[in-house]
């Protein structure tokens, strides 16, 4: 590694398991991360000298999505060319199926995932559960941040709601505004860790950075007061140092967020359902009419609401359809990767011969 930025490095979320990594590529090619991607190429810290933006290659574009660059990737450059040399393995990667039908990086080695939603009309368990079943599935601790408690009087009753989605579930209400509020996320936030804020828009997402950060690194509008929904502020992802020695990614808010390959983010979500499932009389019970069926028994019982269920089915349908049309999709992307590689190899030949 490069000496005189090895305390840059660190300081945007470096870690050790990222170095064996590196010997099997060019010792001159410069490690760097990803801080904001451009529809023309990539934002990296350190920058390299007299280059502003890498560009993404076209090697990148025949391969899987989830195998271009995202933001928070740590990335190889030839510090000569500036060209883009390879994606390190990652430790972690949030992704979405966006209203296309394709997979969306959202961001790649992320620690810990501040879920954000706010204390009024805009609050939803529903989409609180689709961005946690998101976070699990990438294994990486969700936090849920309540914002705007200045403006509600009700925020212990969006507390107890929220505490419904998991006993253990961090759960820190806040006025983004307000520093001395934040103090509780300031553990997620030490040197060497990465955070992404996930949440729909006007929830206060880039007040919180702004408010983390000690200045304002990000633009802020108010919400349509007519029915608390928020307006796009942030456009695209970007990654931010703070002062805690972290750094913090921004992103455009999500207002439909479809799971892609969640299975087990679905499972580690609704564990007592699973858990429950355990003690029903058919192994294949379905938790309908099935006699012997222990979680209806639970939801008789006041043990478990019923709502859960509903969202548990919801999610577990949608996420297995997904999976499978990404699956097609992987499977057609592929066979034209192997027909481009033909073409080529004869296209070579037939020159050659």
């Amino acid at each position: 590694m490069y000496g005189d930025d090895l305390a840059q490095v660190n300081a945007l979320g470096w870690k050790p398991l990222f170095q064996p990594q590196r010997p099997q590529f060019a010792e001159r090619w410069q490690p760097a991360r990803v801080v904001a991607v451009q529809r023309t190429g990539l934002t990296l810290a350190p920058a390299l000298p007299a280059i502003a933006e890498v560009a993404i290659g076209g090697r990148f574009y025949v391969q899987a999505v989830e195998s271009r660059p995202t933001v928070g990737d740590w990335v190889l450059v030839d510090p000569d060319t500036g060209a883009l040399e390879a994606v390190l393995e990652r430790t972690s990667l949030i992704k979405r199926l966006n209203p296309a039908g394709e997979i969306q990086l959202i961001a790649a080695n992320i620690d810990t995932a501040f879920v954000v939603t706010s204390c009024n009309d805009d609050f939803s368990l529903a989409r609180l559960e689709r961005y946690l079943a998101v976070v699990l599935e990438a294994q990486i601790q969700p936090v849920v941040v309540l914002t705007k408690a200045d403006l509600s009087a009700a925020t212990d009753a969006y507390r107890d709601a929220t505490r419904s989605l998991g006993a253990d579930l961090p759960i820190e209400v806040v006025n983004a505004l307000d520093h001395g509020s934040l103090s509780g996320l300031g553990g997620w936030c030490g040197p060497g860790q990465s955070i992404a804020l996930l949440g729909s828009s006007g929830v206060g997402k880039s007040t919180l950075v702004n408010t983390l950060s000690g200045t304002a690194v990000q633009a802020t509008q108010a919400v349509r007061a007519e029915d608390a929904k928020g307006r796009h502020t942030t456009t695209h992802r970007s990654l931010h140092r703070l002062p805690y020695g972290g750094v913090i990614l921004d992103s455009p808010g999500m207002r439909e967020l479809q799971l892609a390959q969640a299975e087990q983010g679905v499972g580690s979500l609704f564990a007592e359902i699973e858990t429950l499932a355990e003690g029903c009389r058919f192994n294949d019970c379905a938790h309908g009419s099935e006699p012997g069926c222990a979680v209806r028994a639970a939801i008789t019982a006041g043990q478990l609401d019923a709502r859960r269920l509903d969202s548990f089915f919801k999610l577990q349908r949608e996420e297995q359809i997904n999976r499978e049309s990404v699956a097609e999709r992987h499977a057609r992307a592929r066979q034209f990767g192997i027909q481009v590689k033909q073409s080529v190899a004869k296209a070579h030949k037939k020159r050659n011969s």
